[in-house]
């Protein structure tokens, strides 16, 4: 059984289409890249897929249930993680609260074992994240930013972790340690990777799509 099946699915704004007749499966441990240009519909099909759109047409599979009309918030405690573009995260807030925010959204209490050990696994991948705890996010770099976006995402122990241009703005060193980072996640949980850095995808990816103009195809 596929972890996702988007099933011709379509989405867009309103009445306004931006892509269309979509179909996408990841297996479980599989990593499956999404490169196009800007304006291809993307980060609208992922934002439709994790339920921050409604879908026009079509259905989304979570481990052979449909998730379809289910809430974000629903499709996040059922194991879809997003990892959004720009990161997200609250500046105002420390890097500790801002993965703290993580327990609040899984319902998880202050003494849950596993939501804990995953605490000490994130900082054990990210230890310069335990090193700032204290610091607002606001002040962190882009490239430890995106640690915490994806410290957070982990948190919610997923089934299918998806990030949307994870390098949009980091140096080319940052770039490399990230790389090495998401290989070590790899075959975890399936992994929808959007990135235009194309030599980063190959690099991490089992098989990759295509999009432009709204429309998927395998490359």
């Amino acid at each position: 059984m596929n972890s996702l099946a988007v099933e011709n699915l379509s989405g867009g704004y309103g009445k306004l289409g931006v892509f269309r007749d979509t179909f996408l499966t990841v297996a479980p441990g599989e990593t499956v890249g999404i490169f196009g240009p800007n304006g291809a519909g993307k980060t609208t099909l992922l934002s439709t897929i994790m339920g921050l759109l409604p879908a026009m047409s079509g259905r989304v599979m979570l481990g052979g249930a449909d998730v379809t009309h289910m809430p974000a918030y629903r499709r996040a405690r059922s194991g879809i993680a997003l990892v959004p573009e720009g990161r997200q995260i609250l500046s105002t807030l420390t890097v500790g609260d801002n993965l703290e925010l993580a327990r609040v959204s899984t319902g998880a209490k202050s003494n849950d074992k596993a939501f804990n050990g995953r605490l000490d696994e994130v900082y054990s991948l990210f230890p310069r994240l335990l090193e700032r705890s204290k610091q607002l996010g606001g002040s962190l770099s882009g490239g430890e930013q995106q640690m915490l976006a994806i410290a957070r995402a982990l948190l919610i122990k997923p089934s299918i972790l998806i990030l949307d241009e994870p390098t949009q703005g980091l140096a080319p060193v940052v770039v490399q340690g990230l790389r090495e980072t998401l290989a070590k996640l790899k075959g975890r949980f399936g992994i929808i990777l959007v990135e235009q850095n194309r030599d980063f995808l190959d690099s991490l990816v089992d098989r990759t799509i295509t999009m432009r103009a709204g429309i998927c195809s395998p490359t």
